[in-house]
């Protein structure tokens, strides 16, 4: 089931010369879906929509008018985000209003030429409770949570890119268990306007692709200012693709962290850690924790369940008995969380962004399991510890998945790249020195 779409610059470039047309590229993802249909990756697919669409787009290559850098690209959209047209579900039979507007991150990749296919599953409202997705690897395992879909669409072949969304962990730890790459990317580099919020200090959006390539192409279409989203920034963005095909001036240097929670990590897991830290030599540190690090968990708790609580209660969901047990869980401890609390989280989160910032200027990344090992079973009823993702998370900082390892199960488990916040094109830069020097693989 599983397999790896055309690379997108190569077939941008072939609809370009008017050896492939994107109504070509279009129907054969469409033909991939219906192939994969027990994976159910897709909430609402629009086909006569995204035809087209793409009949359009080839109409104007034809023309001679201008080739998008994403021209005829079919993606698919975590259910969270408002596509125009489309049912807003968000994983809950409380929603599912057809959507009048567009999300801003839409506009950005439809600017580019890209073809909205349909809505990837996710979670309900992005939280905890599974979605109906499978693994692609295997179909009695979870593909992790809460952008489940689009990071099992990507694994199958169904779309080279698809957009998800991280709370907590639910960018790169679906791409770990479905072997793809992934970028959660620096707070407010992608817009939020129009998708379902969940923490406002914390939700961040994200991207799925088989390639790196890809990936910091997709990265540089969505990212754009939008004042209407107050974590975006009025600044010039990192150019994402340009700094992964940049040669590194000198040889990075990797630091890895002693985590209070790595007892959690499967066997497999730290072996194969293990193994790529010593491939590294002398360029990699291995580092104590902080001892603050230990609180910081609980801060990501607090701040999560307190804004979560604060936004269902404002759309007048708390005790709706449509909502499953884990999300009310969520909900109810999130009620408890006092004022004092909640503010006392936020200045910690404060003053790991200085940490960081100052980390940073001694090590190009951070090297991390993306996930405890490999995927849990679909009948243990949860879609996997994102542990390994929250600090990042919280940090705000733009972080990788590398599909790099296979666990005793033979599914994928992935190895997480973080960097400094706002410096996601040296992020990408050292990936691909990483990718080339030691598993020999350039142009990914």
């Amino acid at each position: 089931m599983v397999e790896s779409p055309p690379n997108i610059c190569s077939t941008v470039n072939a609809i370009a010369d008017g050896r492939l047309t994107c109504r070509q590229w279009v129907e054969h993802c469409l033909e991939r879906v219906a192939q994969n249909n027990e994976l159910s990756a897709w909430s609402y697919l629009d086909k006569e929509r995204a035809l087209d669409r793409a009949d359009a787009l080839d109409w104007q290559r034809k023309d001679g008018s201008a080739i998008g850098k994403l021209h005829g690209t079919p993606v698919g959209i975590k259910d969270i985000i408002q596509v125009r047209g489309m049912p807003h579900g968000c994983g809950s039979s409380l929603m599912g209003e057809i959507s009048s507007e567009n999300a801003t991150l839409i506009d950005a990749l439809e600017g580019e030429g890209a073809i909205v296919l349909g809505k990837t599953e996710t979670t309900e409202f992005a939280a905890l409770n599974p979605a109906p997705t499978k693994n692609p690897h295997n179909l009695d395992y979870s593909p992790g949570g809460s952008s489940a879909g689009s990071a099992a669409a990507v694994a199958a072949g169904e779309v080279p890119l698809s957009v998800g969304s991280q709370t907590n962990g639910s960018v790169i730890r679906p791409a770990s268990f479905c072997g793809v790459f992934a970028i959660k990317p620096s707070a407010g580099l992608i817009s939020r306007t129009n998708v379902f919020e969940q923490s406002p200090t914390l939700d961040q959006m994200g991207l799925f692709a088989s390639s790196l390539n890809d990936l910091a192409l997709g990265l540089d279409c969505l990212s754009v200012h939008d004042s209407r989203d107050p974590h975006s920034f009025n600044l010039p963005r990192p150019k994402c693709f340009e700094g992964y095909h940049a040669t590194a001036p000198i040889e990075p240097n990797f630091a890895v962290f002693r985590l209070p929670y790595s007892d959690r990590q499967s066997n497999d897991c730290t072996e194969g850690f293990r193994e790529i830290v010593d491939a590294l030599g002398k360029q990699v540190d291995i580092l104590d924790a902080p001892p603050s690090f230990d609180q910081l968990i609980e801060t990501h708790r607090i701040i999560h369940h307190r804004e979560a609580f604060v936004a269902f209660d404002t759309m007048g969901f708390i005790g709706n008995e449509a909502l499953s047990n884990c999300m009310t869980d969520l909900l109810n401890s999130g009620a408890k969380v006092p004022e004092s609390q909640y503010q006392e989280a936020l200045e910690i989160k404060v003053s790991l962004d200085a940490f960081f910032n100052n980390f940073f200027e001694d090590f190009d990344v951070i090297l991390s399991p993306s996930a405890a090992g490999e995927a849990p079973q679909l009948s243990d009823g949860n879609t996997g510890d994102p542990i390994f993702c929250t600090i990042w998370t919280l940090a705000g900082i733009p972080t990788l998945n590398l599909p790099l390892l296979k666990g005793s199960k033979g599914l994928p488990i992935g190895m997480q790249m973080i960097g400094r916040k706002n410096d996601d094109a040296r992020l990408f830069r050292t990936a691909r020195w990483f990718m080339k020097n030691l598993f020999e693989e350039d142009n990914i």
